[in-house]
């Protein structure tokens, strides 16, 4: 059932308001010209008749002296008697009609306007249109002045009905609002229509939103006729946001069920050693251990706690630059040597490479910078298994400032490739990790505008290839 509110309201509203107006301004404009070509025809053949009239006068004027029979002469010449399409009337210089149209002598008075022009010689001698008073029929009557010498001696005046012509254009008239009502009903159908095909995928789409709201990620759109337009792109993205979605929630799920397996190992580590340590007797070695266990745990969480405020300051917008001059040689072999120690521990090669010679300063912020640079070597180090190498290869040019970090680790697959740099994505969940130092680097890196790059094929190894722009400002 149809119910005429809203959108819907709105739509059939504004369509038949349209349709009305143009239809009235349509008729109004057709209706102005036929009633206008009619009465010009008549209007043309009375001047016509007053053409001939005016030559015939002219013609008998000098056979005779007298009005009356010049007037006779005028009317047995253009036999106006018997021609019942014009009534013809004789009026003397004092408005006294001689012979009415209908052939009669009568002395009624002639006070009509077109009669007062013409005893008044007026220049222009217009048809009037008017109504008998007696039988109110609708006609148009032209007077012409009948001159001796210039002299005005009476007035012709012919008169003609204009009541089949009034019929005449009023079946037409109503012919005309007959077919514009028409035009109104087909007009109403279509506006329909259109509400119903313009409202119906949006009420699929307020279904299929309310359903997103709920937490139903997994709906589909019902009807895919709605695809065409652009309500049906809008719903294309809309299914593609709730994919999104649902990708994002597992997301989400993998990195709380992951997160919190990272917070509980090193809590549990550290509040297991903490309560051993509380025994007497331990011995110094155990001691040793156990503080020494306890330190890298904490070491472990204020990492993780650290790449959690810094996504929250990500996705907010707070990460500010501490810009300075930045010497890149020396900050990748600081990072080196700080994981060297770690590498070792899995008999990997770290190495640092300088392809250009002379590398100048740089404008960054060297903490943030340091930061990506040892995120990349610890997720290298992460998936890279024991004997293998990592090579840290730095290059500049007049521009940009390029960081490769390549191993022969594990690899990624390759569906996995566009993925990796999403925020809590980690293709392995079972390895340590946040899934968020990636995902931290790469905003880092498009700060320093620039790009992060990935390169891998899996069983063979990884490049990630960071590349910075020299200057971000003119002056430092």
């Amino acid at each position: 059932m149809l119910h005429f509110e809203g959108l819907r309201k709105k739509i059939i509203k504004n369509y038949f308001t349209i349709i009305i107006i143009t239809v009235t301004l349509f008729e109004g404009l057709f209706i102005f010209y036929i009633q206008n070509y009619y009465y010009d025809y008549v209007r043309q053949n009375l001047k016509n008749v007053v053409e001939n009239t005016n030559s015939n006068y002219n013609t008998v004027q000098m056979e005779s002296s007298s009005f009356e029979k010049k007037v006779n002469n005028i009317i047995e010449k253009e036999n106006l008697k018997y021609n019942s399409r014009y009534a013809v009337t004789i009026i003397d210089k004092n408005k006294n009609i001689i012979l009415d149209r209908y052939g009669f002598k009568t002395n009624e008075k002639a006070d009509y306007e077109d009669v007062d022009r013409a005893l008044k010689d007026a220049k222009d001698l217009v048809p009037y249109t008017h109504r008998i008073a007696e039988t109110n029929e609708h006609v148009m009557s032209i007077s012409i002045p009948l001159k001796t010498n210039n002299i005005i001696e009476g007035v012709v005046r012919y008169t003609v009905s204009l009541d089949h012509i009034d019929q005449v254009i009023f079946k037409l008239i109503l012919g005309l609002i007959l077919a514009g009502i028409c035009i109104l009903l087909i007009a109403i159908s279509l506006s329909l229509r259109f509400a119903e095909g313009l409202i119906q995928p949006l009420i699929e789409l307020k279904q299929f939103a309310n359903e997103l709201a709920h937490g139903n990620y997994k709906i589909k759109l019902k009807n895919r006729n709605i695809s065409d337009d652009e309500i049906g792109d809008l719903a294309e993205t809309f299914e593609y946001m709730a994919s999104e979605i649902d990708k994002s929630e597992k997301l989400k799920e993998e990195f709380i069920s992951s997160i919190s397996h990272e917070l509980r190992t090193p809590l549990t580590s550290i509040k297991g050693w903490s309560e051993t340590l509380g025994y007497d007797g331990i011995g110094k070695e155990e001691l040793d251990l156990g503080l020494g266990i306890i330190q890298d745990e904490t070491e472990r969480l204020i990492k993780l706690v650290e790449e959690l405020l810094d996504f929250s300051r990500l996705a907010s917008d707070r990460i500010k630059l501490q810009i300075d001059m930045v010497d890149i040689r020396v900050l990748a072999n600081g990072v080196v040597n700080q994981l060297r120690v770690k590498s070792n521990e899995k008999n990997i090669k770290l190495e640092a490479i300088f392809e250009t010679e002379n590398i100048e300063n740089v404008q960054g912020d060297k903490n943030r910078l340091r930061q990506v640079l040892i995120n990349l070597i610890q997720n290298s180090i992460k998936f890279t298994s024991d004997g293998g190498f990592i090579k840290v290869i730095v290059s500049q040019n007049d521009e940009f400032t390029t960081m490769k970090v390549i191993d022969n680790g594990a690899g990624i697959e390759t569906e996995n490739l566009d993925k990796v740099l999403d925020k809590f994505f980690q293709e392995d969940y079972n390895k340590a990790g946040s899934g968020l130092g990636l995902a931290i680097s790469n905003e880092i890196v498009k700060l320093h505008g620039g790009n992060m790059r990935l390169e891998s094929e899996k069983g063979v190894g990884t490049a990630i290839t960071v590349t910075i722009k020299n200057k971000l400002i003119e002056s430092i």
